[in-house]
């Protein structure tokens, strides 16, 4: 069974058995299909061919029964007892015509009965029909008093020209035994069942009963776009449609139609066991091709499987003899054929001379993959920086010893696991793996793990690895213990603090000095006019002036130079602006000030101080209120970019500065107010910094001023405005 000698013919019977069988089947479920077509096709037309006979054999007798009317004059019962003879002789679809008097009560009749005189027809549904409607009604199937024979009546009032009021009634009666030979007629030469029923689901045609109008209904579910309904529904719902019923395990198909004229339809079944019948007539015609198709197939797949076979042993014998040794295994290999096989042969045969030297090839390729595999692993391992890199399965293939160094963890005892057990182990977040960096570019952040329960901080730089088809592989991340580089900036820190504050004494200095000196000359004139009250009262106001500015020299100074210990919490920015604007709304409404407000519909969260925002902000709208004139404008902007930046823009339409003084406006004591500090700008900038954010000025002479604060906002919260 291994041998292809035994597959090959196997698998080429095997096909044909699948392809004759498979056709056949389709050829079966196609046919299956088209005669399950044809016969709802089929009762679909003889349903409508019937509702329409029918219809159109009740429309002929309601039009003569109500042109006979339209032309009846009740005084004349002569001129009526002649018209009704005559319509009853010519007309062979009623078999019943009479006279009813506007009180129910029938005074002529053909043919003619006694009974008639005794009984009062005022119950009739159809007299109670034209008592409230005035026209032409086809009643429902009932027993005629005349003939005593289920009937169809038709009647129609007898008008007065001018009142309108019902004067008499001409009906006339339709047999049962009329509309059962109209369905007679195709039932003869039809294999299904037609019925005809009223609205009230009763039978009126029986294709299995002889005798008509029995105390029968007809009781169906049928499916009809996969929903069941009852025969009553479906009258109601459609005048006309298909479906299906299961029947004894078989499925029975329905098409029914509406008779236009009458409160009845049409029922036209046949069951799916006619399809059985007629596929096996078909099975049987095609089962001796298919047993003849068959054996010949069979017996041309041997023929051809074993051509094939032949020189296929041949080869087989020769590669085992190259898997032995391959320079001496195609000795004495000849080419047997001049066809496809033996260009097969000699295919096979240019194919071993070239796979000896592809392996000679990939020998001395594998050695040099190995040697520079292990040149790298060497570079890895020597590498001052930690490196460590995570395949596409999240798990961690390489962590040299400058990663151990870092972490102080093995690397074998991490390489091969989920790359979050070793975040757990270092006390970083899990997800700064799982963000989506920007293709060909890395992504740098700043961290500190825990090494043995010392805070250690460290940079992580992140970088996708990509394949030659461009896809992600993995991922390889960089480690640097910051520690000392932090202790350096922190030493860089004070010793520019040392600097800027020994500035800042050199300046405070010489501003405390001049309302020094001021108050040394006030003495000197107060206490050379000590006598003078007026003067003396003069003098000690402007004492106290300069007092209060060297106050406010200091208390500015200590505002500047103090340190920010301040919690920062996460914050909405609208929140503090909102606050800032109350604070300022006198000043603003003593000026009429406009302030125009332009905020976005969602904005992030910043994380700041919001009582030392909240003061740069008075600082900077305090300078806005001052700058512009009376029924100026100021503009509050708040946007946020594509990389979730928060960007806060305070313009005025005020005086606007020079570039000379917009590089200076943040430094200490710079001021181009007659009774400002100059503290008040470099405090916002020392606030913003030290929340994480950065401020930048621009400005026009006599058009405009606009500060902008930019903040880094925080990626999970955002807030709808």
């Amino acid at each position: 069974m291994r041998s292809l000698k035994v597959k090959i013919p196997i698998l080429m019977i095997s096909l044909v058995l699948f392809a004759t069988i498979g056709s056949t089947y389709v050829t079966y479920r196609i046919a299956s299909k088209q005669m399950r077509q044809h016969i709802i096709d089929k009762n679909t037309i003889i349903a409508n061919m019937i509702a329409d006979q029918v219809n159109q054999y009740l429309s002929d007798a309601k039009n003569t029964v109500k042109y006979m009317a339209q032309n009846t004059n009740v005084n004349d019962m002569e001129k009526i007892k002649e018209n009704i003879n005559r319509i009853y002789k010519s007309y062979r679809w009623l078999d019943v015509m009479f006279y009813m008097t506007d009180t129910g009560k029938i005074t002529y009749s053909i043919p003619h009965n006694d009974i008639i005189y005794h009984r009062d027809y005022v119950e009739r549904e159809y007299y109670k029909y034209l008592l409230e409607k005035k026209e032409s009604y086809i009643s429902k199937v009932f027993i005629s008093s005349l003939l005593n024979q289920p009937h169809i009546i038709i009647v129609s009032p007898i008008l007065d020209e001018y009142t309108k009021e019902i004067k008499g009634i001409i009906g006339g009666g339709v047999p049962l035994k009329a509309i059962n030979k109209i369905v007679e007629k195709t039932q003869n030469a039809y294999d299904g069942k037609i019925y005809v029923i009223d609205e009230d689901g009763k039978i009126l045609v029986n294709p299995d009963h002889n005798e008509m109008f029995k105390e029968m209904s007809l009781k169906r579910n049928i499916e009809i776009e996969n929903r069941v309904m009852g025969l009553e529904e479906i009258s109601k719902k459609y005048s006309k449609g298909v479906g299906q019923y299961r029947n004894n395990g078989h499925k029975v198909y329905v098409s029914f139609s509406k008779i236009e004229n009458y409160k009845g339809m049409i029922i036209v079944e046949r069951d799916e066991e006619y399809i059985g019948k007629e596929i096996k007539k078909i099975r049987k015609e095609l089962m001796p091709l298919l047993i003849g198709i068959m054996i010949i197939s069979f017996l041309l797949s041997i023929s051809l499987a074993y051509k094939i076979t032949d020189p296929i042993e041949k080869l087989v014998v020769y590669t085992r003899n190259i898997s032995k040794d391959i320079h001496r295994g195609m000795k004495g290999f000849k080419v047997t054929k001049d066809n496809e096989i033996g260009e097969l042969e000699r295919a096979f045969c240019g194919m071993s001379k070239e796979l000896s030297m592809k392996i000679e090839d990939l020998k001395n390729s594998h050695k040099r993959e190995k040697d520079t595999r292990k040149y790298l692993n060497n570079i890895l391992r020597s590498a001052g920086s930690g490196v460590f890199v995570i395949d596409d399965q999240d798990k961690i293939v390489i962590f040299n010893r400058a990663a151990e160094k870092i972490t102080g963890i093995s690397g074998e005892n991490i390489v091969g696991k989920c790359v979050n057990e070793l975040m757990d182990d270092l006390n970083l977040p899990k997800d700064i793996f799982y963000k989506d960096p920007t293709k060909n570019k890395f992504m740098e952040e700043e961290y500190k793990i825990k090494r043995n329960d010392i805070d250690v901080p460290i940079s992580m730089m992140i970088s996708p690895v990509y394949d030659d088809m461009d896809q992600s592989i993995g991922l390889v991340c960089l480690m640097k213990d910051l520690t000392q580089i932090k202790m350096l900036e922190q030493q860089i820190k004070r010793e520019d603090r040392l600097k800027t504050i020994g500035a800042l004494s050199s300046s405070i200095i010489h501003e405390i000095g001049n309302p020094l000196a001021g108050m040394t000359n006030l003495l000197e004139v107060l206490k050379d006019h000590v006598e003078d009250e007026i003067l003396r009262e003069e003098l000690i106001v402007a004492i106290r002036e300069e007092v209060d500015m060297l106050n406010n020299i200091v208390i500015n100074f200590l505002e500047f130079t103090r340190m920010n210990n301040n919690k920062k919490v996460s914050v909405n920015i609208l929140h503090i602006i909102d606050s800032t604007l109350n604070i300022l709304k006198p000043e603003i409404k003593y000026k009429t000030i406009r302030v125009v407000k332009n905020f976005p519909r969602e904005i992030p969260h910043i994380k700041v101080d919001p009582s030392a925002m909240r003061q740069a902000l008075v600082n900077i709208l305090k300078n806005s209120i001052q700058a512009v004139g009376p029924c100026g404008i100021i503009e509050i902007k708040v946007q946020k970019d594509s990389e979730n930046t928060l960007a806060l823009s305070i313009k005025d339409n005020g005086q606007g500065m020079s570039e000379e003084m917009m590089d200076k406006i943040f430094n200490p004591f710079f001021t181009t107010k007659e009774d400002g500090t100059g503290l008040g700008l470099s405090i916002v900038h020392k606030i913003i910094t030290d929340n994480g954010g950065s401020i930048a000025v621009k400005s026009e002479v006599s058009k405009y001023t606009e500060f902008i604060l930019s903040f880094k906002g925080e990626t999970d919260e955002i807030i709808d405005c």
